[in-house]
């Protein structure tokens, strides 16, 4: 870093990292931000050992696809299902017959409507094999009959061009949610083939269960609400596969088991209301943003950051994509919106490494400050609207603008043009993002930001990581660059 700055570069320290938590989380998992599942039941065993869990959903009709099209293929308003979506009677994962989906011109989806309870937890489970397909990843949705904007479930199914069978598991929160759809197949067209067999949702219980204070168990009997308690009437319950690495989509619920003198007696129905974390993509985790340990965490590892850091460093805050938020019990006991309450701890963030590093300067990602990007309502799965996130920003912050697909109403609304958000900051375009034409992507990056002050510079943004175009990027931001500067009238 001294290297760095030796050589007129400035250096950029990571903090705060509540969008992508998973390093952090390895210190414990148990910070991770949980949604709350109400009502699961269970029945002691005839041996009194064990809690055995009561499914309360019946299952999708003609999972296996034994009854031809029914109850799966879509309707359009012609009565006529995606092109290219049937069944095949000559492959199959077991039975006879299997969903498959050849040359899609277009969307071609499966589709059943089904009925559930609100906070529970599920397990949806189907196969897929290929044979020379191409297109993008096919894709399992499940979203609110009445909202589609309240997705519960969105998972990319990663396959191969030709495989054999391959299962796929996810497990997901109903939230208010009693009726929803489930989706799966592929969007925008394929070639090739692709098919779906044994297709199974079930109700499920504690994959990820949470242990916290802000995160309570409840065990007790439905009828009487009669109380009871773990240690005494059920062993201590936790779930073994609960780390960091949040590694799969769903796995075997962890045994709840009952002590020798337990007080529940055979085929008595108990509830457990609990607290569970949803990964996102796969594995992706965010930090809880009020659990106290996880913010003694934070405060301790600003405090390491800024006593590493060399002299000149600025702080880069790490809230970027955060799916998860407001839905423990501790964050809904402060009874603020989701907007309001991460305003309130980006405020806090900022303060805090501002008095370590007086005069720092500091970073942010502008998605979750951006009602362009992710600062509205139904956004993954945050409880709550975003909206007003961007009041926690003191216009000391600088924002680094990656909403490319609305860069012109992005880099204006950060810049203080509007009445609900005065505040002027300065701002850099994170731009590139691997479009393969660097020249191309600073000339219409900086075209989008004519007359709009406080731009500061472009950023060569890769995911891939790809540095073939940067000097192509850096050329283009300097050739057009004073044309920018000249269009800034205020």
């Amino acid at each position: 870093m001294t290297y760095a700055q030796s050589k007129g570069m400035k250096v950029l320290a990571l903090g705060a990292p509540y969008g992508y938590s998973n390093e952090v989380l390895h210190t414990n998992p148990n910070w991770a931000e949980g949604q709350r599942v109400i009502g699961s039941r269970f029945t002691v065993e005839r041996d009194r050992r064990r809690l055995r869990f009561l499914s309360s959903f019946p299952g999708v009709a003609n999972g296996g696809f034994e009854s031809g099209e029914s109850n799966w293929i879509a309707k359009n308003r012609f009565g006529k299902g995606d092109p290219g979506v049937g069944v095949d009677p000559l492959t199959s994962h077991t039975g006879m017959l299997s969903g498959v989906i050849r040359n899609a011109p277009g969307n071609g989806r499966f589709h059943q409507t089904l009925t559930l309870i609100p906070w529970r937890q599920y397990h949806v489970r189907l196969w897929v094999k290929t044979e020379a397909y191409r297109g993008s990843a096919p894709v399992l949705e499940i979203f609110d009959a009445g909202d589609q904007d309240k997705s519960r479930l969105y998972k990319y199914l990663n396959v191969s061009a030709t495989q054999d069978w391959i299962r796929f598991d996810a497990t997901f929160n109903s939230q208010d949610s009693t009726s929803v759809h489930l989706y799966f197949g592929v969007w925008g067209g394929s070639a090739g083939t692709i098919w779906f067999d044994d297709v199974s949702l079930e109700e499920t219980a504690l994959v990820y269960l949470l242990r916290r204070s802000g995160t309570p168990l409840q065990i007790y009997d439905p009828e009487t609400k009669a109380v009871f308690h773990e240690g005494a009437d059920v062993d201590p319950i936790r779930d073994p596969k609960l780390t960091g690495d949040f590694p799969d989509d769903f796995h075997d619920p962890p045994e709840v088991t009952l002590p020798a003198d337990t007080s529940l007696r055979p085929g008595e129905t108990v509830v457990i209301d609990f607290y569970a974390a949803q990964p996102v993509n796969g594995s992706q985790m965010n930090l809880c943003l009020t659990e106290p340990d996880a913010q003694a965490w934070a405060v301790e590892n600003s405090r390491s950051i800024a006593a590493i850091a060399p002299p000149r460093t600025g702080f880069f805050l790490m809230y970027d994509e955060m799916r998860q938020m407001n839905s423990c019990a501790l964050c809904r006991s402060m009874h603020l919106s989701a907007g309001e309450l991460l305003a309130r701890h980006v405020s806090q963030t900022v303060a805090m490494y501002q008095s370590l590093r007086p005069g720092a300067d500091v970073y942010v990602w502008s998605d979750m400050f951006d009602p362009y990007a992710n600062a509205h309502d139904h956004y993954f799965l945050v409880e709550g609207d975003l909206a007003g996130s961007w009041k926690g920003l003191p216009p000391s912050v600088m924002v680094m603008n990656w909403n490319l697909g609305h860069l012109k109403d992005s880099l204006e609304w950060f810049s203080g043009g509007s009445r609900k958000q005065p505040v002027p900051h300065r701002q850099i375009i994170a731009g590139y993002y691997d479009s393969h034409d660097g020249d191309a992507a600073a000339t219409a990056e900086l075209r989008q930001a004519r007359g709009i002050p406080g731009i500061d510079g472009l950023m060569y943004t890769t995911w891939v990581p790809d540095d073939s175009q940067l000097k192509a990027f850096a050329d283009a931001a300097k050739r057009h660059w004073a044309e920018y500067r000249s269009s800034v009238t205020r």
